[in-house]
């Protein structure tokens, strides 16, 4: 199959033409340029009366925040993809037969686009290539290296199995903050709901006694007095708060600052520092081990960890490789204090014995391990601190409904 060095996106063309009848009949088709328009109306025994480029009308376009493609359905294109192929099937019929199985429509129009392209003469991954949301750079690159050294089936299995290590790991930790954040936004609500509603009701009563209320009373109602007072101007402070915070972590400084900070956070830095280590491994390894040069490997390696700040030190890593330098050094010069000792020793000793390969498999099972033992222990220390949240929250909820009226009972009962 030939490969293409140039890809040209192909446009959507409107003609008018007359076919042998003589009868006028107008259609769309996609091509490279005009040219290539008007041959294929040839071909369908048409004479072209005009072509142009046709511009799709808003209405028709896909609605792409609600058209998206799942990791799972990735993981299962991949991973059946690469049975097919090890069973013998020829790539376009394995492809279409993906593209029946698959029940994600955004998912069925890449695949038929794939399909188009890849029997025009273009390689499986310069087809994948123009389908970047779908089939990333780290995606399209080990394809690519598959297609080069002939075992196509067996790295997209490699690729598969990375995937499903990646969807695992973040199911895993999405699992583990998901009961605390449920449990804690409905413990603010009725918090909130107790204060703007409930208590207002009996500051009324509380007012009509001589009593004095007691702190907690004092606190709830003082708090619902301000949100009453200042509720839009909160508000407005919060939303702008969020729009330059956003704004700002969307710039190069910002972005690497705030990944920075979430690096080296107290609670979930760990487990980051632990991910980034473990999808660098991952991916360098089964790069390398595909046959993609050095170089590109390290610069897929360090753009898919996830982390600007990681990447930015990995950048340098490539550089002083470039220059001839071994990638165990490097990495000891510009990832020290982000890697562990450990690690960085265990990679220079595979890259002096010729085993590297082997080695970064062997740290990303070691780091994926202690991954799981975080979120575990994670799990385990948020539960009981959310059940102390939650009791001091209801405790001093209680008690400041609750006191002023045993204090207005003790008052009737001395008069």
């Amino acid at each position: 199959m030939a490969s293409k060095t140039q890809i040209n996106t192909p446009t959507i063309f409107k003609y008018i033409a007359q076919d042998k009848s003589g009868a006028v009949v107008n259609g769309k088709l996609k091509a490279i340029d005009e040219e290539s328009a008007l041959q294929q109306i040839n071909r369908l025994g048409l004479e072209p009366f005009s072509v142009s480029p046709y511009k799709e009308p808003f209405w028709e376009k896909d609605i792409k925040i609600f058209d998206r493609v799942p990791v799972l359905a990735i993981y299962t294109f991949t991973r059946q993809l690469s049975i097919m192929l090890k069973a013998g099937v020829p790539l376009v019929d394995a492809l279409d037969s993906m593209r029946g199985e698959s029940t994600n429509p955004k998912l069925n129009k890449a695949i038929d686009q794939v399909i188009s392209d890849v029997s025009g003469g273009y390689t499986l991954s310069s087809a994948m290539k123009k389908h970047p949301t779908l089939f990333n750079t780290m995606f399209v690159n080990i394809v690519k290296a598959g297609e080069s050294t002939g075992a196509l089936d067996e790295v997209l299995l490699q690729l598969a199995g990375f995937i499903n290590h990646d969807l695992r790991l973040s199911m895993g930790i999405k699992s583990a903050v998901r009961y605390p954040a449920i449990v804690v936004s409905i413990t603010m609500l009725v918090g909130i709901y107790a204060v703007t509603f409930i208590l207002p009701r009996f500051s009324s009563l509380f007012s009509s006694t001589k009593i004095e209320l007691p702190l907690p009373t004092r606190i709830l109602l003082g708090t619902d007095q301000f949100l009453q007072l200042y509720f839009y101007h909160i508000v407005i402070v919060v939303a702008v708060l969020i729009f330059a915070f956003l704004r700002y972590i969307k710039t190069k400084k910002g972005k690497l600052q705030y990944d920075k900070f979430l690096f080296f956070a107290p609670i979930f830095g760990p487990i980051n520092q632990k991910m980034s280590l473990s999808r660098f491994c991952h991916v360098f390894e089964t790069l390398n081990r595909a046959g993609v040069p050095i170089l590109e490997a390290l610069d897929i390696s360090g753009k898919t960890v996830g982390n600007s700040y990681i990447q930015s030190r990995l950048s340098n890593v490539k550089s002083e490789v470039e220059m001839g330098r071994k990638v165990a050094r490097s990495l000891n010069n510009h990832t020290k204090g982000i890697f562990p000792p450990h690690v960085l020793k265990m990679i220079n000793v595979g890259e002096e014995s010729g085993a590297m390969d082997d080695m970064l498999k062997e740290i990303a099972t070691m780091t994926d391990i202690e991954t799981e033992d975080l979120v575990k222990k994670l799990t385990a220390t948020i539960e009981p601190v959310i059940t102390v949240f939650m009791g001091i929250m209801i405790l001093t909820l209680s008690l400041s409904i609750f006191l002023p009226i045993w204090d207005m009972y003790e008052a009737l009962a001395n008069n």
